[in-house]
This record gives C-alpha cells, structure tokens and sequence, in this order.
C-alpha cells in the first residue's frame, strides 16, 4: 500500500445498513509536465521505492522519471493551461498556488476567514435515486470535478429503513447532503472558502440532484410533478479589516441583492436571468416568485391551458417578478415598475401646462421614457444614459420596461418611438455644456420638464456624487429648463423614524443638493414619496 497519514474510525449504528469512505490519496507534490504544460494533482507516493510497484499501481512512474511521463499521475487533470516557464525555471515549484479558477488563488481569498455558503432544498425528486448510495456519490464527485473544487475525500452511509446521507471534505471545505426518499426530499449544502462563486453552480446542482420521478404503471410522464428547487446563498466569516481594500458596498453579494433575494430561502422560485459587468457597473437581472405575492402552483396552473381554469385564462397575473440590481442595489421590479416610473413622471407632467420637451437623465430600462411618451403634448423626449450596456440588456431581458406597443403612434419598442432621442453619454457633461449659462441658451432648446431618474444619492461611486453635488452641473439643470420648467429628482428611500438627518447620515447627498437647488434659483421645491409594498416609501421625490 502506497503511504498515507489517513485514518479513519467508523462506528457501528442500527441505523445505518452500509458505509464507504474513500480518502483520495494527495501526499505527491503536484507534478507539471515539462512538455505539456498541463497541471495534475493525486496520485500515491513512489519516491520511496520506485521498483516495487505492483497491482494496480504497476507501471505507474515516479515524479523524477527520466524521460518524464505526461500521465502519471492518476489525479484528475486541471482544465487551466499554465504559461511556458523559462529556460533555467523550475516549472513545478509554484504549481500549488497557479489556479486561473479562482479557489486556489490566494488572492481571491482562500486564506481570508470567510467564505460562501449555498443551500439547497429539492422536492419530487426521484426515490430510487434518493435510495442510492452509489448514485448519488457519483453525482457529488461530479459537482466537485466539473465545479472545479477539490475533493479530498468522502464519507457516504446508506440509512436503515431508507434514505443516504453523504459529506464531502474538500480542500476548500464541505459539500454535504440528506436524502429522505419517500417523500421525495434531498437537503443539500456547500460551503466554500474560496474564490470563485457558487452562485452560477446552481444549474449543475439543478441537472445533477434534481431526478425527476420515474411513472408508476398507469401514470402518465406529463401527470409527474417537476423536481422544486429552494436555495439561499449567503456570504460568511469575515472580509473587512482581513482583506486589504476590501469595502463591503462594493461587492454585489454583500448589498441588497445578497440580503434580499439571494440569502432568501422561501422563495417559491429564484432564477438569474443576468449576471454581467458592464463598463460602469454590475447587472443582475432575477427571476423570482415571493410566496407573500405569488404563489408557483398558481403560476403552473396559469401555463397549463386547462379549461375553465382562471389562471389560464389570466396568465399575466401569476408572472414571476423580475428585478434589476446594480452594483447589488434594487433599482426596478416587475411588480413595482408602474408604480414608481409613474410617481416619477406624471406629476410633474400634469403640473405643467404644455409639457413639449422633456429630457430623461438616467432611466436606462426605458421605462421612465414610456411614461413621458404617454403624454401627446410630448414633441421631443431626450434620453441621457452613460451605460448604453445597460439600455441594451433591458431591451432583451426587461422588454416590458420599455413596452410602447399600446401607444397610439408609437413603435412597439420605446426607445424606437420617432419622439425619442437616445444619447449615451455623460449627463452631467451633456448639460453643462449644452446649458452653461441661462442666457446663452436657445430657448426652443430648453425642457418643460426634466426628470432624473438615476443612481440614488447614497451610492457612493464618483459618478453617483457628481451628480448630486456638482455646482456647475445642478446650475445648468436651472438653466436647461423653460420658465415654467419642473424638475424631478428620485432621492432615495425616504427616511424612517429610526434614521439620522440627512446631514449626517447615508443621504448626505440628498442634503447637498437641496441647498444646491435652492442656491440657483429654484422657486419652490415639493418633497413627495411613492408608497406601496406593506406600507414603506421607497422613493422621495423632489
């Protein structure tokens, strides 16, 4: 037997029927073949007497073999390919710490006392498979292998009368699961300290332990109910004051879509429609059914074209929710979408006699614009959005946003209506250029109404700053509007009893510019808030 450090103590219970553990011997250094380049890892341990192999170990190499061997090593083979080393370089000395995924990059946190932890929860899942010890350690090994984590070794124990419960060591923690097989249920969880995110596992663990029911005689395939996923993900341990720079407003996982969709686990349905990074900022577009909202029986029986049946015959009020984050930040739904792009716009409109042009700061899902373009005093709408990857991805992913087919005149596409002028560009540059000084402006040039539909105040990212603080800038929004020229502002979420002044909290921001308003000339300035939901104000409006 090749040397190992390994033990293992197994202890008699009634209630299990059989178990197994396999430790997966990885006391070689790794070894990186010379000509190949390739990274392999495992393997046993010939260094000590290279002659004596036999068995199944027969014919292997050792490390130092001359001429090298490209296959030595029986260690799964690491997909990176590492760069050419140089002539007179040890191409195996740093091989431990070279990993292009991520969780073994210790810059990406291995070694910080934090991690991520997803849960999962699956029901109607296939019994058999839940019964089968083998089956599901296959799947495990699979999760591991094609996540690219690293599995050191497992411990599986098939249970009396029924069901299996499984825990995986891995060199960046654990991945455990219990199976209850006649009722369909398998709980599952996985806990990483690495780096790469766990996040875009879920449709492998989705295609791996989601086994739908095999029929019983009689029973047709379509009458079997789909395998029901619930999961959570949650960041753990601790990130400031360990990792150098780190600020928690600045990872996605650590704002408001980690706390409100992601780190949920009675969502009936959760999804990711979107997860990209765009020049400017991260999206993340989700799909969801909130139990407290919707229900998904309902939502089946509204795809289902049964007879008679009033889900059926009103599709559109069992959808999922759709929500649009940015840098982890809420800043759209579904559900909320008339709601607040209505309070944002329609005051304003209605307030001024003859709103003809309106210019849009922000607004990049298009649906602030479809609002304006509603009115038929509109002549001009002038969209200002400096993240055109933005406008594009709600194109494709949110197109209700923008959804101008029941305008008369229009186009079905908003941002195609002939009204509209689209221009990706900085706003605050837009309108200080354009407008510098009230007199040295065309007066046909000018808006009615200007709304500012953007980042809110509490961001703290240059650009969010800019637009709340700028002199220069807020002056030309003065100066950009007509005599009877309105301005909106969305500010926020309004404060609670329980929040500080603005002045010295979150919101400094939002202070800022309402003495800044003030200061050019504004008239008169009206506070407002959008309310809906179980009664909170989402929105302030100036």
């Amino acid at each position: 037997m090749p040397y190992t450090t390994y033990t293992s103590k197994s202890f008699p219970n009634e209630g299990t029927s059989t178990s197994n553990t396999l430790h997966i011997d990885r006391t070689v250094p790794l070894y990186i073949s010379a000509q190949s380049k390739k990274e392999f890892d495992g393997g046993p341990d010939f260094r000590s007497d290279t002659k004596k192999s036999t068995g199944d170990d027969k014919g292997w190499k050792p490390l130092n073999a001359d001429p090298p061997c490209d296959a030595c090593s029986r260690g799964k083979e690491k997909k990176n390919e590492l760069s050419t080393t140089t002539e007179g370089e040890d191409d195996s000395a740093e091989a431990s710490s070279i990993n292009e995924d991520g969780h073994n990059d210790d810059s990406d946190g291995l070694h910080l006392p934090a991690g991520q932890h997803l849960l999962v929860d699956i029901k109607d899942v296939d019994s058999e498979f839940l019964n089968s010890e083998e089956r599901l350690a296959s799947a495990m090994i699979d999760l591991t292998n094609e996540s690219k984590l690293t599995l050191l070794s497992y411990h599986c124990h098939s249970l009396v009368p029924i069901g299996v419960s499984c825990a995986g060591v891995l060199l960046e923690s654990h991945v455990a699961f219990h199976t209850w097989p006649l009722e369909g249920v398998i709980t599952l969880d996985l806990f990483t300290c690495g780096g790469g995110k766990l996040v875009p596992l879920m449709p492998l663990i989705e295609r791996l332990f989601s086994v739908k029911q095999t029929p019983s005689e009689g029973e047709n395939e379509e009458d079997i109910p789909e395998p029901t996923l619930l999961w959570a993900h949650k960041l753990r341990g601790f990130r400031e004051g360990f990792a150098p720079g780190y600020v928690r407003t600045s990872n996605p996982l650590d704002e408001g879509l980690g706390w409100s969709v992601l780190g949920r686990l009675d969502f009936d349905m959760k999804r990711p429609l979107l997860s990209t990074k765009t020049a400017f900022q991260h999206v993340d577009i989700y799909e969801v059914i909130n139990p407290d909202h919707r229900d998904l029986e309902s939502y089946q029986m509204s795809l289902s074209n049964t007879d008679g049946a009033y889900e059926s015959m009103h599709p559109e009020l069992f959808i999922p929710n759709k929500i649009l984050f940015l840098d982890g930040v809420q800043q759209s739904t579904l559900y909320g979408d008339a709601p607040y792009h209505e309070s944002i716009v329609h005051p304003a409109m209605f307030t001024h006699e003859n709103p003809k042009r309106v210019a849009i700061i922000g607004g990049g899902e298009g649906a602030t614009l479809r609002e304006a373009l509603k009115h038929n005093t509109v002549e001009k709408a002038v969209m200002i959005e400096i993240d055109e990857d933005v406008v594009q991805l709600s194109r494709e992913y949110l197109k209700e946003w923008s959804d101008c087919s029941n305008l008369v005149g229009s186009a079905n596409d908003c941002f195609e209506d002939p009204r509209a002028e689209v221009r990706y560009e900085d706003a605050t540059q837009y309108f200080i250029s354009g407008f510098p000084t009230d007199e040295a402006v065309n007066g046909s040039d000018k808006f009615d109404v200007i709304v500012m539909d953007s980042l809110d105040p509490n961001v703290k990212i240059s650009y969010a700053v800019d637009l709340y603080s700028n002199d220069a800038y807020i002056e030309s929004l003065y100066n950009g509007l007509t005599e009877s020229g309105i301005l909106v502002i969305q500010l926020g979420e309004s404060n609670t009893d329980d929040d500080p002044a603005d002045e010295v909290g979150k919101f400094e921001n939002r202070a800022i510019i309402k003495d800044k308003l003030k200061e050019v000339g504004f008239k008169s300035m009206h506070i407002y808030t959008e309310v809906r939901g179980s009664g909170h104000s989402y929105c302030v409006t100036i």
